[in-house]
């Protein structure tokens, strides 16, 4: 491929797709911790009851996920991302007109969860199908679409609901995603061969393969995937950086506001600011993946060296909340989380992609997804809100962030690459039992 095909190369047009897409659906993520103490004031609701609504959204989210994951790797993702964009915003539309926990668990948690099931796995796995050489930095680029949504929705959302109501905020967001995720899906294409091109870096890959006798990297289908025990310890991984990340990450901005008296519109200043690191640090802690992999001669590692120290980085940035009591201190935070947190998220789905391959990489994810998502960010805002209603403040939900963490670090770093026998050994070992 030459400079010139490179730089033309249709799947940078995918990447800017996935990038709106995850930019729409991570701005209703990124804003939920401005919505939470408006929500409480308004309606009267507790925190917990509030917060159970993003549980119940991550919960069906994650779920959704591995379905359409599966619907993607079948019938491509085009459809599957509108019709699930379309009910996302519906969803937000919806939920304005909550009066009872019923009403808001029901518009935004299930209708918005489903709809929000399809906006990130399939959008990251269909780069992956893209790209065999630079997947970290397409993906980091793909999913810096996050950072953006952080960054911008928290000061949106504060602006509307301050000059006129959480329920205007939601008819807005629900408006735009809708919009936004139709125009998107236009230009979407599920794989290079569908236009008759092979993934970037293809030839290189297949040319150093070749040269050092390694032959074609073999992709895994998800039966095979899920007997081997690296598919686990990533689940428990991707379970625990998940938790910790929806105790600490929904529930900062009502922290600093509740238990350190910070004024809103300052504490949602500087929240937005992990917006803009995941923005600028995704790509390029992607890149660094990439390098590091190649210095190494195994992407593999160079993974899991990047994703160990992301989530060391992150429980160390989480023990640091405990501790915030100004502005400042709080402006430390965001940087030392916000720089890791947008490392890591596109890290896990390279992970995954690096471990099994790239045939059935929508529905490896997509069930890796599950159990990290619906479980993981399904219990944890909820379990942030209920310690806080419980002992009056957010210090056990911080420390419990922290230890949930440490976990993941261990786990990513305990990994181990599955070997695939050939179609000979599998042979052999059938015949021998």
């Amino acid at each position: 491929m030459s400079q010139e095909e490179r730089k033309s190369f249709y799947g940078w047009v995918i990447v800017a797709t996935a990038f709106t897409v995850i930019f729409l659906h991570l701005s209703i993520r990124g804003s939920f911790a401005v919505f939470l103490k408006p929500m409480v004031k308004s309606l009267g609701w507790s925190t917990a009851a509030v917060a159970l609504g993003l549980s119940i959204f991550m919960f069906f989210y994650g779920i959704t996920a591995f379905f359409a994951g599966r619907m993607v790797d079948k019938y491509g993702p085009r459809w599957v991302i509108f019709i699930h964009g379309c009910l996302l915003g519906l969803g937000m539309l919806l939920s304005s007109f909550a009066r009872l926990p019923w009403h808001f668990y029901l518009t935004y948690g299930v209708m918005g969860g489903i709809g929000a099931g399809a906006l990130y796995v399939p959008p990251t796995a269909m780069v992956r199908k893209w790209f065999m050489k630079d997947l970290g930095r397409a993906l980091g680029l793909a999913v810096a679409g996050a950072g953006l949504g952080f960054f911008i929705a928290p000061i949106a959302s504060m602006y509307l609901i301050q000059s006129l109501s959480w329920q205007f905020a939601m008819k807005v967001f629900g408006i735009i995603i809708i919009c936004g995720i139709a125009i998107a899906t236009i230009f979407m294409r599920g794989n290079p061969e569908e236009m008759g091109l092979k993934p970037y870096g293809y030839e290189e890959m297949l040319s150093a393969q070749k040269a050092s006798g390694a032959g074609v990297a073999m992709s895994w289908s998800l039966g095979e995937a899920i007997k081997t025990s690296a598919f686990w310890v990533i689940v428990i991984m991707y379970f625990c950086s998940n938790l910790a990340e929806y105790i600490v990450f929904s529930h900062a901005v009502n922290y600093v506001v509740t238990d350190r008296g910070f004024n809103l519109r300052t504490a949602t200043f500087i929240y937005s600011i992990i917006g803009l690191c995941f923005l600028f640090f995704g790509p390029i802690g992607g890149a660094i993946a990439d390098r590091l992999g190649a210095k190494l001669h195994n992407e593999f590692l160079g993974r899991k060296i990047v994703l160990t120290v992301a989530y060391t980085t992150v429980a160390i940035a989480s023990a640091w909340l405990s501790f915030v009591k100004t502005p400042w201190m709080f402006v430390i935070y965001v940087f030392l989380y916000g720089i890791p947190f947008g490392v890591y998220i596109p890290s896990v789905a390279a992970y995954v992609g690096t471990t099994f391959g790239r045939a059935a990489m929508g529905t490896i994810w997509g069930l890796t997804t599950v159990f990290g998502v619906a479980l993981g960010c399904g219990l944890g805002p909820y379990i942030g809100g209920a310690l806080r209603d419980a002992t009056g403040n957010y210090q056990a939900a911080i420390w419990l962030a922290f230890a949930v963490y440490v976990l993941a670090a261990i786990m990513a770093l305990s990994v181990k690459k599955p070997q695939k026998a050939t179609a000979a050994e599998a042979k052999a070992d059938k015949a021998a039992a």
